[in-house]
Formats: structure tokens, C-alpha cells, sequence
């Protein structure tokens, strides 16, 4: 990227990289440290032309969520305003708009694709 001219880079963090869940602390940890990195990142890379930023999913229709009992689903879907988990194409979409020349100013940022997770 620095040879080319510079480019996007858009990591993957959660909605637990600004929040946090009990029993997760390495989880938990790891993401707060790909928010941290973006943001580091970003600041480091700016003038080269190379844009850092992170999405934060919500849960998201996974096979690991397919696994879930009705009881622990319901306890996640609660915690999601909008009532449901983000489909894959949710969160696909958001990564390629970071990396287009629409979203030519924007580095540095997490940008949460969550349902109103976040916003509680």
C-alpha cells in the first residue's frame, strides 16, 4: 500500500470492542485491542494515504449462533434494539463502503454494524 499510493484497511473488531460481556475477559481484551490498533494505525498511515478503521458487528447469523438454544438466542436478541441478528451481507456492505472513495475521509474511526447494541 505505502508503494501504491496507499489504500483502506478495515479490521473486524465487535460490538464487545467498546463493550464488554462477564466471563470473556481474553475476548473482550482482543477486541478492545483491534479498536486500539485502528486508531494507532490510522494516525500512523494518514499521510501515505492509507485510510484505518474498524467495523464492530453485532451478533451476526453465524453457524457458531445456529448452535444457540432458544433461551440463550432470546438473551442475545434482547440485547439488540432492532430485534434481530445482522445477516452477513449487513456487515459485508459496510466493509466495502469503508474501502471506496465514498468513505475517502474517514480513518481512525470504529463504526458499529449492531442493531443499537451500542447505542444502550
Amino acid at each position: 500500500m505505502l508503494e501504491g499510493g496507499g489504500g483502506a484497511i478495515v479490521n473486524i473488531a465487535s460490538v464487545l470492542g467498546v463493550t464488554a460481556i462477564p466471563l470473556s475477559a481474553a475476548y473482550i481484551a482482543a477486541k478492545h485491542g483491534v479498536v486500539g490498533l485502528t486508531k494507532t494505525a490510522a494516525l500512523e498511515y494518514a499521510q501515505q494515504g492509507i485510510r484505518v478503521n474498524a467495523v464492530g458487528p453485532g451478533y451476526t447469523e453465524t453457524p457458531l449462533l445456529a448452535k444457540y438454544d432458544e433461551a440463550r438466542l432470546a438473551g442475545v436478541l434482547a440485547r439488540h434494539p432492532m430485534g434481530r441478528l445482522a445477516r452477513p451481507e449487513e456487515i459485508a456492505n459496510m466493509v466495502h463502503w469503508l474501502c471506496t472513495d465514498e468513505a475517502s475521509y474517514v480513518t481512525g474511526a470504529y463504526l458499529p454494524a449492531d442493531g443499537g447494541y451500542t447505542a444502550q
